[in-house]
Parts: C-alpha cells; structure tokens; sequence
C-alpha cells in the first residue's frame, strides 16, 4: 500500500500554475466557479493534459476525489485556470 502526505495549494485564477515541481499524484481538487470556467491539469507545464473540466451553466462548486491512487503526473503538476475560477489542487 503506498503512503504518502496530502498537501494542497492554490491554483492562480487566469494563469498557469505550477502546483508541484516533481513526480506527484493528483489526489482531488476543489473548485469554485462561474459560467464558462474551465481547469486543465497537465503532467508538465504546457504538457500532457490528465484532467480536464468545464463549468456547466451555472455558478457554482464542486470537489472531486481521484480513486486509488490519484492521477500520476511523472514532470510536475500544472493547473491551467481561466479567469472566473478558483480551484486548489490536492496532491502527493
């Protein structure tokens, strides 16, 4: 069984945001929003897309957990926020 601790942090709203700079799991993510919003986090600054999320019409929050092990990110883990979200990534 792999252990490791769970940290979080903040994705910047309308920007890129590196969310750890190494190997990590992407455990979940909480995010709060408006319509049009979206949130990519990619394995990698401008890499590979590992999750991808659309707002639906109306404001409002969600929080995902990821199963097992979360999602495995090899470079780092980036978040891609548009500019009517917030979101903290939850990862380790």
């Amino acid at each position: 069984m792999m252990q490791t601790d769970v940290l979080s942090k903040a994705a910047t709203a309308g920007a890129t945001t590196t969310i750890f700079a190494g190997p990590a799991r992407i455990k979940g993510i909480s995010i709060s929003y408006s319509t049009g919003a979206t949130v990519v986090l990619n394995d990698g600054t401008g890499g590979t897309a590992k999750f991808s999320w659309t707002a639906p019409a109306a404001a409002g929050s969600i929080y995902m957990v990821f199963p097992g092990e979360g999602i495995k990110c090899s470079t780092n883990i980036s978040a891609v926020v548009s500019a009517t979200t917030t979101a903290v990534v939850f990862y380790g």
